[in-house]
């Protein structure tokens, strides 16, 4: 791991997780584990041996967190922070974990993990990293980490190895990430160059139509003061501002932004972050993309 020696002594911050997800409901961790699990699906016809291979293979919402929470510690990080959600009947889980490293190099965004999970085959259990300002309630998240195992055989013992990998990557997503912003801040904006950005933004799947105008607000009067600079990483925090309260399409839509802003300052974060993670998964199979 490419740790980054911490030789500040001020106090870490925080961030909010409880107001990242806008409006979104929230839960506690005890109704997560109550939960129940959906049984074991098999494929109607039998194989040479007579058997019928598993078609679907669940797992706890609450299993996932376990994992992700021991890979966590085992690799020196603290949880600061989490906040957990359940949606569609309980069929559908997405929590966000605050991390810290006593290795990590102070920055004014803090790290926030991502973790999903479905009992209807909606879509996968996923992992993400993203980060979050400690001056607002603003998340986004970065395709620098990104996985998910689709829910088939052998996802008990491939979701150990898609989690421990990802984590792994925290201290390059954290270097990336920073050298991200500070192109972000080093590009001046004009307002016509802003709402040429924004409309492309939204062809780019980064913003729904309906939220053109929001976004263009914020960034003419930002509702945070360390935002009033006309750069791009207001324009960023004026997009991550809008983004609040739908955590399932966040993952998509911060690809898609990320994509359209680091092309605007020359940024590629491969650049910055040595051997990144894209996973793709098929069956139970792990494809680097």
């Amino acid at each position: 791991m490419n740790n980054t020696e911490n030789t500040q002594n001020t106090p870490r911050k925080s961030v909010n997780l409880h107001i990242c997800g806008g409006n979104r409901s929230l839960v506690k961790f005890d109704q997560v584990v109550e939960v129940p699990t959906p049984s074991v699906e098999y494929r109607k016809k039998e194989n040479a041996n007579g058997e019928r291979a598993i078609s679907y293979q669940p797992i706890a919402h609450h299993d996932v967190v376990d994992r992700a929470r021991g890979f966590l510690d085992q690799n020196g990080f603290s949880i600061q922070d989490e906040v957990h959600s359940l949606a569609r009947g309980n069929q559908h889980y997405f929590g966000l974990f605050s991390v810290e490293h006593p290795n990590r190099v102070n920055s004014d965004r803090g790290c926030v993990v991502g973790i999903r999970n479905s009992h209807d085959k909606t879509f996968p259990a996923g992992f993400c990293a993203g980060d979050a300002p400690f001056v607002c309630d603003n998340l986004i998240f970065t395709n620098t980490i990104k996985l998910a195992r689709r829910h088939t055989r052998n996802i008990l013992s491939d979701l150990d190895f898609t989690i421990n990998r990802a984590i792994g990557k925290l201290f390059n997503f954290w270097h990336g990430q920073d050298a991200r912003i500070n192109a972000y801040k080093d590009l001046e904006l004009t307002n016509a160059q802003v709402n040429d950005i924004v409309i492309r933004a939204c062809k780019a799947g980064a913003l729904p139509k309906s939220k053109i105008i929001d976004v263009v607000d914020q960034w003419e009067s930002s509702d945070h003061p360390q935002f009033w600079d006309r750069n791009a990483n207001s324009l960023y925090n004026a997009f991550t501002e809008v983004y609040k309260g739908n955590l399932v399409a966040l993952p998509n839509r911060s690809d898609a932004l990320h994509s359209v802003l680091d092309s605007e300052v020359s940024f590629n974060i491969k650049d910055h972050v040595q051997d990144d993670l894209d996973l793709a998964v098929v069956e139970n199979e792990l494809v680097e993309v």
